[in-house]
């Protein structure tokens, strides 16, 4: 392999696809079962303007450019980006002057259109937030993605274009050799000249696998949030925050590009980096901090909870380095907040590094636009009606929530990039991630994987290995359990 790059979250992912560009022999490499689902999958999904970063970090510049580039990027990938801006609020005097030292921040850090506005126009915009506040910085430039399709999207892209990737690989060794580097997994060992560390909570780990003596240690830190029904999408159109603290921007009120509301997340550091638990008191936690911004919201509307983990670290701002102890390896590590937004700026810097390393011959045949897909929840009846005529399995709903249709849920599980088990299929339809969680598709889902895949229904998973959602026929258990 020429590249090896370690991670299929969107920092991998979209340097997958910046480097798909030249022709070169690259290989993803993912733990999970499918691509996007660490905190790429459980984030807020904002693309910050980039006021709060400190100027000269590499937060502030990485978070700034990526801003820039996300109307190009998701265009070109047919993914879901808005720019519907966001309020920071002040509630007394103390918290205004934070503001104003944001706003003179965010000018540092180049970030164009920062205001402060008062009360009646804040509750002119904004008529469901807390009439007690005082005043907010507005950033126009702040805006809303889908993460987890942005990922698969470029992963796709990447794909098209000649990239490798494989699942289920966990790195668990790096041995040094005169040229490159022998990559040794769960699975197989692959020869490298170069490798790309993207790995999310555990890219301190490949550091010291790699032999990497730096004092940085990830600490794993987790935020809860509530997901409200979509009946509730008029009640904010910005993206509101409280004024920040030093570890986190705070809970937030956040519309998504799919209808639904966010709130959260809290910051809680945790010593396990799989723990996506919630809990009550952090949901208490967020809840009350999410209703001091917009008081009226009803808790019936709410139709799910979870949980994400950022790579929180001691380092303070993103670890993007080489050392001369481990040469050819480029980390990129403490990727926490806004790495989801910095995430197109950093697959730049990647192609930069490499390109110091060697030249490298651009391909004639890139293709750098994914072809639109077909949304049956997003067509006109007319449009419906005609693919109907063509093919009667667009007009059969699997999902009555998201209105996903048995043509575009074939079509996707028959794509060689998805995997076959239900989480999969819910990133990239919204398949079961309505308010009745599935309790009406999940059976059809299952029927249909079973008809695609020819293997019993009781094959699959909710998302890999130890995650079984059927264990037999209720029949033939009620059978032995009268035997016992």
């Amino acid at each position: 392999m020429d590249v090896i790059i370690i991670g299929g979250g969107i920092v991998g992912t979209l340097i997958a696809r910046q480097l798909s560009k030249y022709s070169l022999k690259i290989l993803l490499l993912e733990r999970e079962s499918d691509i996007a689902m660490g905190a790429t999958k459980a984030n807020s999904a904002i693309v910050h303007a980039g006021y709060d970063p400190i100027p000269n970090s590499n937060k502030a510049k990485t978070n700034v450019r990526g801003n820039k580039l996300y109307p190009e990027l998701c265009s070109a990938l047919k993914v879901p980006f808005k720019r519907n801006g966001a309020l920071i609020l002040a509630f007394n005097d103390e918290e205004a002057k934070v503001l104003e030292e944001l706003k003179e921040r965010g000018r540092k850090n180049g970030v164009m259109g920062l205001e402060i506005i008062k009360r009646d126009e804040i509750l002119k915009r904004e008529p469901n937030i807390n009439p007690e506040v005082k005043m907010a910085l507005y950033a126009p430039s702040s805006g809303i993605t889908s993460p987890y399709l942005l990922a698969i999207s470029a992963l796709e892209n990447a794909w098209e274009n000649g990239i490798e990737v494989h699942l289920e690989e966990e790195v668990q060794g790096i041995i040094k050799r005169k040229r490159g580097y022998i990559v040794k997994t769960n699975k197989n060992s692959y020869l490298t000249r170069y490798i790309i560390n993207a790995g999310g909570v555990y890219a301190d780990e490949i550091m010291k696998m790699a032999g990497i003596d730096f004092p940085f240690e990830i600490t794993p830190r987790k935020g809860e949030y509530y997901v409200l029904d979509k009946k509730m999408r008029n009640l904010v159109s910005s993206t509101i925050f409280p004024t920040p603290s030093p570890i986190s921007k705070g809970v937030l009120v956040v519309p998504t590009v799919e209808g639904n509301i966010l709130l959260g997340p809290n910051a809680k550091d945790v010593k396990d980096k799989e723990d996506k638990s919630t809990t009550w008191e952090g949901l208490k936690e967020v809840w009350e901090k999410a209703t001091k911004l917009v008081p009226h919201i009803s808790f019936s509307s709410v139709i799910n909870t979870f949980a994400g983990i950022r790579a929180g670290s001691n380092y303070k701002d993103f670890l993007i380095k080489e050392f001369k102890s481990a040469e050819g390896i480029l980390n990129f590590a403490g990727i926490d907040s806004p790495g989801l937004t910095s995430a197109p700026a950093l697959a730049e810097i990647a192609e930069e590094w490499l390109k110091d390393k060697e030249k490298l011959i651009p391909k004639k045949n890139f293709k750098g636009e994914r072809e639109n897909p077909l949304y049956f929840r997003e067509l006109s009846n007319e449009e419906r009606e005609e693919l109907i005529k063509k093919d009667p399995s667009w007009g059969h709903i699997i999902c009555r929530c998201e209105h996903v249709s048995e043509k575009e849920l074939r079509e996707t599980i028959r794509h060689p990039l998805t995997p076959k088990i239900l989480e999969a299929l819910r990133k990239r339809l919204r398949i079961g991630t309505g308010r009745c969680h599935g309790a009406f598709c999940t059976p059809y889902v299952l029927k249909i994987l079973s008809e695609e895949l020819g293997k019993p229904i009781n094959f699959f998973t909710l998302k890999g290995e130890n995650s079984k959602i059927l264990f037999g026929e209720n029949k033939a258990r009620w059978k032995y359990a009268k035997r016992s």
